[in-house]
């Protein structure tokens, strides 16, 4: 049971936090500011930072397709 619990936190922890999320928001980051952030220097320096943009890029697209849904309705 206790394998099972520490596979699933480094699922979520690792892959889907660490490595998805950071470059989710490093990609929206880039495209908002022309390219301009995150440099190579901002990346290590503000991760946390990177990856709550990807958290926000994904609430604002799930909030884009609900309203969308609802227009339709």
């Amino acid at each position: 049971m206790n394998a099972l619990g520490s596979t699933a936190r480094f699922i979520v922890k690792v892959i889907i936090w660490d490595f998805v999320l950071f470059q989710l928001g490093r990609v929206v980051l880039l495209t908002v500011t022309l390219g301009r952030y995150p440099t190579r220097k901002d990346c290590a320096l503000s991760r946390d930072r990177i990856q709550w943009a990807g958290v926000a890029a994904l609430v604002i697209a799930w909030a884009a397709v609900a309203v969308l849904n609802n227009l339709r309705g």
